[in-house]
């Protein structure tokens, strides 16, 4: 058998013999009256074959690779030591009647066990987290900014390069945790241009001009269930958006240098910036709720609807329906148990039409709305106006016209409205404009650099 596949399950196993060995440690000096010296040794005992077992599974799981080695070696040799010392640990106390009066000596193998058992933890943490998992920036309470976002807005006037500015952070956000120096899957690593070009196992992850055979869009757009599926189910999933962000930096030639100010003159960034730029809004303005049941929210991702957090701690959820295009009008009532929590809501692309909003109106705390590309027309306005907190409004290939435009400016909660290449004119956004000055309504004009 494949020791590989064997060595899978030291992080199933390791967990064990970290809270057998902490009990151990606390009914010896907390409760040494109401403890037999009999419990200690079984305990220990428990302790002992669960840590040695742990560490031969580790050993099995550091032939793979796909580890900083530096930090791999001590976890192992932590861990090893750990094992001998907690086996130690059990055969003194196993022949404690002999050596009772040496107690100083059974006080220096249970600090020692104590000692690496942190250490061991704490690099193995490092190998699984990442070695700033618990840095001070990592530390700091986010719930207590659950409700502020802090995103800047990409213009034409932004300085830098698609793959620094656009590129990176999403590979940050969804590939560098399993993909880092320090660990390293399939022996890829992608926190440099360099790194991409140069790949892992399969080859490199990008082939310049070639989206489609580049392994970093092919892995995106694999089942959620194959094994391959980059990244893996159960991971936050990059979106529709993203990955034709990807094609398109792929397709045109994966360079580290094109500028945001070059590239933004294309449909593909324009739209990206939609949607990324909306994340600007600087406050939610939303009331304390209870959090979602999360057997509910396991069913939707089991129904493949991407549902997240918005932030750490909040009840509100991100729904995003990138792996659903065939969605309809129906599949939707899967969200009316948490539709009081929906605060982002991604349907582009999908197959819903004016009939979805009679409930879509329903979820009356929807910050933002993304219809992009579905068949959504005037006659859904009226519902939509129901949505009295909607500040951000995706209508990008729709069939809305000026008419329905007028209607959603006349919202007053609505900031922005992105418009293009639906039925709306230049001169309906233009009455738009100056009839509600305080809507920003793009039809795609902000991204157009103009040669004078």
């Amino acid at each position: 058998m494949n020791l590989d596949f064997i060595g899978r399950f030291h992080p199933l196993l390791v967990h064990l013999p970290i809270g057998i060995l902490a009990l151990a440690a606390i009914l010896e000096y907390l409760f040494p009256k109401r403890t037999s010296p009999a419990q200690i040794q079984l305990i220990l005992l428990i302790g002992a074959v669960s840590s040695v077992s742990a560490a031969i599974l580790g050993w099995f799981l550091s032939l793979s690779s796909e580890y900083d080695v530096d930090l791999l070696n001590k976890h192992k040799w932590t861990g090893i030591i750990l094992s001998f010392f907690t086996v130690a640990l059990w055969a003194w106390k196993y022949k404690g009647s002999d050596f009772s009066k040496f107690k100083i000596i059974s006080n220096l193998l249970f600090g020692s066990m104590l000692l690496f058992l942190v250490l061991a933890g704490h690099y193995g943490g490092s190998l699984t987290h990442g070695v700033d998992f618990l840095s001070i920036d990592n530390l700091i309470d986010t719930d207590k900014t659950a409700n502020k976002l802090s995103f800047v807005p990409i213009t034409a006037t932004t300085n830098g390069s698609v793959y620094d500015k656009l590129i990176t952070p999403i590979l940050s956000e969804k590939c560098y945790n399993c993909h880092n120096p320090n660990k390293t899957k399939g022996n890829l690593k992608m926190q440099t241009y360099a790194a991409l070009l140069k790949g892992g196992k399969t080859g490199p992850a990008i082939v310049a001009g070639d989206a489609l055979h580049s392994e970093l869009v092919k892995r995106t757009l694999l089942d959620l269930d194959d094994k391959k599926r980059m990244p893996p189910k159960g991971k936050k999933q990059l979106t529709s958006n993203e990955i034709t962000l990807l094609k398109w930096w792929i397709n045109n030639g994966a360079s580290e240098r094109t500028s945001i100010s070059e590239a933004i003159k294309n449909d593909t960034i324009r739209a990206f910036l939609a949607g990324s730029n909306a994340r600007a809004e600087p406050s939610l303005g939303l009331a304390s709720i209870k959090k979602a049941d999360s057997l509910v929210i396991i069913k939707l991702k089991e129904r493949l609807w991407e549902v997240n957090s918005i932030s750490k701690g909040s009840p509100y959820l991100d729904i995003n329906a990138v792996s659903l295009t065939s969605l309809s009008n129906q599949q939707l009532n899967v969200l009316q148990e948490i539709d009081d929590n929906i605060a982002w809501l991604n349907l582009a692309n999908t197959q819903i039409n004016d009939q979805a909003f009679k409930f879509i109106s329903q979820c009356k705390n929807v910050l933002k709305l993304n219809l992009a590309n579905t068949s959504t027309s005037n006659i859904a306005v009226n519902d939509l106006k129901k949505m009295t907190k909607l500040q951000y409004l995706n209508i990008i290939g729709t069939r809305i016209d000026d008419t329905g435009l007028m209607q959603l400016c006349e919202m007053g909660s609505l900031k922005n409205i992105y418009c293009w290449s639906s039925k709306v004119t230049p001169n309906g956004v233009e009455s738009c404009k100056k009839k509600y000055p305080n809507v920003k309504v793009d039809n795609g004009d902000d991204y157009i650099l103009v040669k004078k």
